[in-house]
């Protein structure tokens, strides 16, 4: 013979548990601690500890803000009252060491209160909801071009998550590389196939590519055929192997800053 399972909605534990989450909901409420999401306007970035922290303005002390949400008529009007002044210095994630770009002063983002305690607010990213703001903010409120920083994940090399479908447009740095370097890679789809392409700075030199022969001279002034060099590419992608060398000279790479590193090095794993 089986037990009978018992339900949680008959549980004493259960329902004092969630009546007590209630009653804490509700005195957060009436104390005036935040809950969930809040908005604000950022008002200044130039963080003295700089550790990329902004001040702002929150919505319920900004004249911008429509006295009710969405209604019409006197209500919608902006707030009485002169500008407030700023809150604290809100802390940011992904922590760095810097000062936010001043592009962010003025743009609106969301904030998130940790335990419902306004000082330990962290600053979320920037959105672009003119809805919410009175008519005339609203007109002023241009779509954001600065966001937060990001930091992208580290990966050390030969470690990278799986070149697949589902991490198309991911961004990672994979870290001790070819070179000993740090490279950006992003999961792209290269001739039907998904990889992580590794990105190089403008700052660099191209070593092994394709070479000829100087034809022989033909206007009796005695020069001789030398070897020469391309100068310029066609751009295509190889990600997905190494592009097939056409040389008279032999495939081994040419002299270069790197010596025998001036390689084909494989995708990142």
């Amino acid at each position: 013979m089986t037990k009978p399972v018992a339900k949680l909605y008959n549980s004493d534990f259960v329902n004092q548990f969630v009546s007590l989450l209630a009653a804490t909901e509700g005195m957060k409420s009436f104390a005036g601690q935040a809950r969930g999401t809040l908005r604000g306007k950022i008002v200044d970035v130039d963080d003295p500890l700089e550790r990329g922290r902004v001040k702002v303005v929150f919505d319920d002390h900004n004249p911008d803000i429509p006295q009710i949400s969405g209604s019409s008529g006197e209500f919608s009007e902006e707030r009485p009252g002169e500008q407030p002044g700023p809150s604290h210095w809100i802390d940011t994630t992904p922590a760095f060491k810097g000062k936010q770009p001043k592009g962010l002063i003025g743009t609106r983002v969301n904030i998130v209160p940790t335990n419902g305690e306004y000082q330990y607010a962290v600053l979320q990213d920037v959105l672009y909801d003119p809805q919410l703001l009175t008519s005339k903010a609203g007109k002023n409120l241009k779509m954001p071009t600065n966001s937060t920083m990001v930091r992208y994940p580290i990966y050390p090399s030969g470690s990278l998550p799986p070149a697949t479908e589902e991490n198309h447009g991911c961004a990672v740095i994979e870290s001790g590389g070819p070179l000993d370097s740090d490279w950006l890679c992003v999961c792209l789809r290269r001739q039907g196939s998904y990889f992580w392409v590794r990105h190089i700075d403008m700052a660099h030199g191209h070593a092994g590519e394709n070479d000829g022969k100087q034809p022989n001279d033909t206007r009796g002034d005695a020069e001789f055929p030398v070897e020469e060099q391309a100068v310029w590419d066609y751009v295509f992608p190889t990600t997905g192997g190494e592009m097939q060398k056409y040389s008279r000279y032999g495939t081994s790479p040419r002299a270069n800053p790197f010596g025998g590193k001036a390689k084909w090095y494989e995708p990142p794993k």
